[in-house]
């Protein structure tokens, strides 16, 4: 038996179940299987040990061309089979907005689903659904990314013609970054501030036609490009579009929460529940963005892990330190503990990120049912704990996917190894729909404002009420509470107490933080003050969030939930894991060793952790294969001369190798026949 059949023949649970767990249903499973086989087959991808055309030298217009291509079979493959299992990932796993016809289900679908009229979604929804038009979100400029506020761009409304001008002032108001806007697309939601009578009403959302249907040529008034290459995401065309005084129609403004009228008179629609200005109202889609962004890095981080683990258990290297000299057999990388303890907490976090993102979901679809009646009571709290979620996730990932790829050596390193590939894919998610520092921040103001209300005796929300009330008896005459008495070693592990200790934590962190502001704002101003006590303020987000995917967490650990002893014991165990490695190797490190310093683990109990810590791994190690394929990737998704699933590693690596167009001969006759190249050179140096 081989090493990776060795792997497999160890796990303690069947993967498939925990497959089922991970996509909700069988008949899900069964469906995106279908796709993937459907589209893998037309793409000409299930022939593994063939080089993958994306690794064939293709420059920067022949991987745009061949995203085209894949966008085109999978976008064709939802239509005709009437499935979105590729709306929100790709074929390769990463998010949509890395194909050129993303961003029409992506954001700009979901932005008209949101922020349109009746009329208006009647007619765009159906034009997107069925790609007879390509649609872009062009909100980020050259000057301003996450502050919306200070987008420049300008929509001014002209009564005498019933239209709106459309302009970019300034070299910094131009668009740039949207995905698809380059090339691909031919309409676009455009964020510009509307302008009637010489008043300027603020960010309005606009669907603005870009590129003529007829020959795809700009419209006369926009001047469109791509960004060239990037870290990844190099399929699609990000690009740039400066709008020149280009004349729309009124109808162009999404209208459910704002209108003009024909006279130029600007108003606003008012919620019945929980009033809230058109400026908060309209973060629904970025809200929308950000939850799937969460979701899709869960599936990017288990990728990298995926691999790693598939090379660990084939790649043979060195023996254990101190073995028997007599050895001749090499080890497994897998089995030195350094390799699997990395491993197994980035699958641990991986399944954390996927969680805590079903959860959200959940809190999403609750929320959308209640805006649909005009109540948006709990957008506040959902935007707010979208930034959090999206800061946490996206940065674990893409820590995650750069520490899977070291795991891999010098191999990893190889575009062919799939791994750089996944490492640019996640990190860029950093950035996207906000960078991750301003949304640290913009979660903590939330935060704090709830503190501040209840320290008052106004109303909190009702879903940080009691969370809230427990910082308030932490700011109670600067008291101590007392510990967890948790010495107790079966206590301290419980899931139960773990999820305590760490809402205890984030309680206390946030209290510090929130003292801490309030008292430097007595000193100076409170812009001064936010600025001096930052670090604080971001160690009391990231204990908050750490807190509620703890708690997303260990909701699917029960048996209940996964009706199946076998899988429920190695997710509590993976829970385990990942609460106590988050503890002793925190990542982000905003806050580390805060546990020790809130009171709420001692130094004993710290080593108990590490030794737990070790039997955790001992206890996960056979399931390491399980823990990956429950992800059901496939071989072509993955990319992957080191991932596949049958571990022939060395054989696909040298295949595809020996297929690179370099290898041909060409590269090496050009070089040596070159203008200033190898033969001019020897030549030069022998006389």
């Amino acid at each position: 038996m081989d090493l990776m059949q060795q792997a497999r023949a160890s796990s303690t649970f069947n993967p498939t179940k925990l497959t089922v767990i991970i996509y909700d249903n069988e008949a899900t499973v069964r469906a995106r299987r279908a796709a993937f086989h459907r589209v893998e087959d037309a793409l000409g991808l299930l022939d593994n040990m063939k080089l993958p055309h994306i690794y064939s030298g293709l420059d920067r217009e022949g991987l745009y061309l061949e995203g085209v291509r894949r966008a085109r079979v999978i976008t064709n493959d939802m239509i005709t089979h009437g499935h979105s299992h590729f709306q929100w990932l790709n074929e390769r796993y990463q998010i949509c907005n890395s194909s050129p016809f993303g961003m029409n289900f992506l954001m700009f679908r979901r932005t008209i689903e949101l922020q349109g009229t009746v009329e208006q979604r009647r007619y765009w929804l159906q034009e997107i659904d069925q790609m007879r038009i390509n649609g872009a979100y062009a909100q980020t400029e050259l000057g301003h990314g996450t502050f919306v506020r200070g987008i420049e761009t300008t929509a001014t409304f002209d009564v005498d013609t019933d239209t709106f001008t459309i302009h970019c002032p300034t070299p910094t108001s131009v668009k740039y970054w949207p995905g698809g806007l380059g090339f691909s697309c031919s309409h676009a939601i455009v964020a510009a501030r509307l302008i009637t009578h010489g008043k300027d009403h603020g960010v309005h959302m606009f669907i603005v036609q870009i590129r003529s249907l007829e020959d795809f040529a700009p419209v006369h008034g926009v001047e469109l490009g791509d960004l060239g290459m990037k870290m990844a995401y190099n399929g699609t065309c990000n690009g740039y579009a400066r709008f020149n005084y280009l004349r729309v129609p009124r109808s162009s403004l999404l209208a459910a929460h704002a209108q003009v009228a024909r006279d130029g008179t600007y108003c606003q629609a008012q919620a019945k529940v929980g009033t809230l200005p058109l400026s908060k109202r309209v973060y629904s889609t970025m809200l929308d963005t950000r939850r799937n962004i969460v979701r899709c890095v869960a599936f990017g981080l288990a990728q990298a892990a995926t691999i790693a683990a598939r090379y660990s258990i084939v790649r043979e290297q060195g023996r254990l330190m101190f073995s028997d000299a007599a050895e001749e057999e090499e080890t497994a990388i897998i089995k030195y503990k350094s390799q699997h303890y990395r491993l197994l907490s980035l699958i641990a976090q991986s399944y954390a990120i996927l969680f805590a993102a079903k959860d959200f979901d959940f809190r999403y679809d609750q929320l959308v049912r209640e805006q649909e009646n005009d109540d948006h009571a709990r957008l506040p709290f959902m935007h707010a704990l979208s930034t959090g979620l999206k800061a946490w996730a996206t940065t674990i990932a893409s820590a995650g996917a750069t520490e899977a790829r070291k795991m891999c050596g010098g191999h990893g390193f190889v575009a062919l190894s799939g791994l750089p590939e996944i490492e640019g894919s996640v990190s860029a998610t950093a950035t996207f729909e906000g960078e991750n520092y301003v949304m640290w921040q913009q979660l903590v103001v939330y935060l704090f404002k709830q503190v501040r209300a209840s320290c008052a005796g106004q109303n909190v929300d009702a879903e940080v009420k009691d969370y809230i009330g427990g910082v308030r008896l932490y700011l109670s005459d600067g008291a101590s509470p007392p510990r967890i008495q948790s010495c107790d070693k079966k206590t301290l592990f419980d899931g139960s107490t773990l999820v305590l200790i760490y809402k205890k934590r984030s309680q206390r962190a946030l209290a510090a933080a929130y003292s801490s502001y309030r008292d430097m704002c007595n000193r100076s101003s409170a812009a001064e003050a936010w600025n001096a006590c930052m670090m604080t303020s971001l160690a009391a987000g990231q204990a908050f969030v750490e807190y509620i995917v703890l708690e997303s967490f260990m909701k699917r650990t029960s048996p209940s939930v996964t009706r199946d002893a076998p899988v429920s014991q190695a997710l509590s165990h993976l829970f385990s894991l990942f609460a106590l490695t988050t503890i002793t190797s925190p990542t982000p490190s905003f806050a580390a060793g805060s546990f020790v310093e809130h009171g709420l683990l001692t130094p004993d109990e710290l080593n108990e952790i590490r030794v737990h810590i070790n039997e955790l791994l001992t206890s996960l190690l056979p399931n390491i294969a399980a823990l990956t394929d429950a992800w059901d990737f496939t071989d072509s998704s993955l990319c992957s001369a080191l991932g596949c699933k049958d571990g022939n590693v060395y054989e696909r690596l040298l295949s595809w190798t020996r297929q690179l167009p370099a290898n041909s001969g060409r590269a090496v006759e050009k070089a040596w026949e070159a203008s200033e190249g190898i033969e001019e050179f020897f030549k030069a140096s022998r006389l």
